[in-house]
């Protein structure tokens, strides 16, 4: 039986930016320390982890560092990441702040 996992407070935000100009972001628990990526870090793996089931890898995303721009993290707040989940098409509708948190969590690891 597995347990929902509690998101803790702070939260911090990766982003990555490609050289097409692409932007994807991930929500993650711990902050990158700058020391861990090396001149011969290749590879960034990021492992998505759902709120619901923790234990289970839902996604799972390799990325080259010669397709990078930037990478960093950024410590953000629950209100923070709840406010940036309003704003869209199903903003419409009055929803708890719970319901607006990230429903997934990752990790990343160099290579």
């Amino acid at each position: 039986m597995s347990e929902t996992y509690q998101l803790p407070d702070p939260l911090f935000k990766l982003i990555i930016r490609f050289t097409n100009g692409e932007t994807v972001q991930y929500v993650m628990t711990d902050h990158i320390d700058s020391r861990t990526i090396s001149a011969e870090t290749r590879y960034a793996v990021i492992s998505s982890f759902a709120c619901q089931t923790p234990n289970v890898c839902s996604e799972l995303t390799v990325v080259n560092f010669r397709d990078v721009t930037f990478i960093k993290s950024e410590r953000v707040t629950h209100e923070q990441l709840a406010a940036e989940h309003r704003i869209g098409i199903r903003s419409a509708g009055v929803s708890s702040g719970e319901e607006r948190l990230p429903k997934q969590v990752a990790q990343i690891k160099f290579i």
